[in-house]
């Protein structure tokens, strides 16, 4: 990954990162909040603050930022390169 890439690339935190995969496999926040054993409303927590690193406004635009971000080139889902 280039320096402006990375530099651009926001900090999710680990749990943000699975919060993240899981919505990018379409999974509801239902299941992710069993899957992570938290509530739902602490999954749209996260959601919502990784939407916010992300400077994002709309569903759509988190699953082709993250495609972007982690499926496609980007950075490894557990925060490697």
């Amino acid at each position: 990954m280039d320096k402006e890439r990375e530099l651009a690339t926001p900090d999710l935190s680990p749990t943000e990162r699975k919060v993240m995969r899981l919505i990018l496999q379409g999974r509801p926040l239902t299941y992710i909040a069993k899957e992570l054993s938290i509530s739902p409303k602490t999954v749209s927590t996260y959601k919502s603050r990784i939407m916010a690193k992300l400077n994002l406004d709309n569903n759509t635009e988190l699953v082709i930022q993250g495609m972007l971000l982690f499926g496609m080139g980007g950075i490894h889902m557990d925060g490697k390169k």
